[in-house]
């Protein structure tokens, strides 16, 4: 009966043990599923985050960075745009896919996606005639695609002109420096992705591509090639323009550039131009103290008659010793100050230089506003030589004068910027870029009055090199070599020794 009896007790006593063994076993399933469930929403949370929340730029120069004048273009984007990288997957550069995530925070509308071109040979094709080589990129929206050239984010900067060559330019310039034995120096290597990648994606969802039309027939200065590239950037074309056997000006002229002329237009290209007028059109006259007299040109000079504006004949020497630059016809002018376009976007950290000008004065009969002008103290030399360039002599006009101005028709909203200098749009005279700063914020704001300007610069892409002298290389050597392992070693053992006296 004893043994009988002990058997229950002995069951009873070991049943519950084997039921807290189950709970606990099944507690422990239950919390590995709960911080696996939370691990994965963690995960899926993250990855929802924009790009420049869980990838950080760590590079010297922000490469991978939106920069703000990018951001705005982007955010001003209101059509899809989808780009294509052409490369072989999981080949893509690393710079232009962040790049184009981060604009995908910011705007929904652009989307990317790798194209491998040896498995899909003609694809390029359907959107451009360029030989484009790897991770190179297509935009396309259904309005119109744009093909940008790997190459092309790239570009070297001769870092005291600020002459910017392309990789190719730059290539065949190294190659003639070292037929000759020498080392070429002095230019940094920069990355145009987001200046490039922005106006891509600016151009395919524009409605229209505004076109400058260049007037030709007189002697005028051809557009410089610095500033034919930025003008490109800009997403604006350029095309000639004769009036001699036309009955009017395109209606695709989105304004018309007249550039130091040295002989005057006709009467019936002046009739064409005030037609053009007439309709709204926009007008960038550009002269220059040595070629234009209101006497020589009475035919443009009525033209800016027509907006308020008249010439003061010969060279404007400035008076005022803070507002030149070594000789007293280099001029450094004021900026016109306004709340309005587009004087508002005018980088007025940059100085302007603008030599051998003549004064721009107001009639009184328009809407003229300022853009550059000069201090009080100066003069106009009507017939200037070299030996009275300087000299104030009686009958020469004193005052304020315009070197640069603006002209508007409140009725037609036609308007007439006059620069009285050639050296607004000369990257000679830009030494420190307030000229082309000038003249392409008010070149594009009369284009396209509604778009933002591309006013983005290149970044470093080299990696400048840490100098250490050879003391701080010893100390460091020591320090990278034998304290940290000493000390990593040291304090493991006093962890060991510690753990193994418990």
């Amino acid at each position: 009966m004893n043994q009988n009896q002990n058997v229950p007790e002995e069951k009873k006593t070991k049943a519950p043990a084997d039921r807290r063994v189950l709970k606990i076993g099944s507690l422990t399933v239950t919390t590995t599923v709960v911080v696996v469930a939370i691990f994965v929403l963690v995960n899926l949370l993250v990855s929802a985050l924009p790009t420049s929340f869980t990838k950080f730029d760590r590079s010297p120069s922000s490469l991978y960075t939106v920069s703000d004048e990018s951001e705005a273009v982007i955010r001003a984007v209101n059509g899809d745009v989808h780009f294509y990288i052409l490369t072989e997957r999981g080949n893509e550069s690393m710079i232009v896919t962040q790049l184009l995530d981060r604009y995908h925070d910011l705007n929904s509308h652009i989307t990317w996606s790798t194209v491998d071109p040896a498995a899909n040979p003609l694809f390029a094709e359907q959107y451009t005639d360029k030989t484009l080589s790897d991770n190179s990129v297509i935009a396309v929206s259904d309005k119109r695609s744009y093909a940008v050239d790997y190459a092309d984010f790239t570009a070297w900067v001769y870092t005291e002109t600020g002459e910017t060559l392309s990789a190719e330019e730059y290539a065949q310039l190294s190659q003639y420096y070292a037929y000759y034995g020498q080392p070429l120096e002095g230019f940094e290597q920069q990355f145009l992705g987001d200046a490039k990648l922005a106006a891509a994606a600016d151009y395919v969802t524009r409605d229209v591509i505004p076109s400058l039309c260049t007037l030709t027939g007189h002697g005028e200065s051809g557009l410089d090639a610095s500033y034919s590239a930025y003008i490109d950037s800009q997403n604006i074309s350029v095309m000639e323009l004769s009036l001699l056997n036309l009955d009017a000006v395109p209606e695709d002229c989105a304004a018309v550039l007249i550039s130091n002329p040295v002989s005057d237009v006709t009467e019936n290209e002046l009739a064409l131009l005030r037609d053009y007028a007439s309709r709204g059109g926009q007008i960038l006259l550009i002269t220059g103290g040595m070629n234009f007299s209101s006497e020589k040109m009475p035919n443009l000079t009525a033209l800016a008659a027509d907006f308020g504006m008249e010439p003061a004949d010969g060279v404007v020497v400035e008076g005022d010793q803070n507002r030149y630059m070594m000789y007293p016809h280099m001029i450094v002018p004021s900026y016109g100050s306004s709340d309005a376009e587009p004087l508002a976007s005018l980088n007025r950290g940059s100085y302007a230089l603008m030599s051998y000008a003549h004064g721009i004065l107001s009639t009184g009969t328009g809407a003229v506003t300022p853009i550059l002008y000069t201090s009080s103290q100066a003069y106009a030399k009507k017939n200037p030589t070299n030996d009275n360039l300087f000299t104030k002599e009686d009958g020469d006009v004193t005052g304020t004068f315009y070197l640069g101005a603006i002209g508007e028709d409140a009725e037609t909203g036609a308007r007439l910027v006059w620069f009285s200098s050639p050296d607004i749009a000369d990257s000679r005279a830009d030494y420190f870029g307030g000229n082309s700063a000038t003249f392409l914020t008010v070149l594009n704001w009369m284009s396209d009055s509604t778009h933002v300007m591309l006013s983005l610069p290149g970044r470093a892409s080299q990696i400048e090199p840490l100098a250490v002298t050879e003391a701080d290389y010893h100390i460091w050597a020591v320090v990278l070599i034998a304290v940290i392992p000493l000390a990593t070693l040291a304090g493991g053992f006093v962890i060991w020794l510690r753990r193994r006296k418990k």
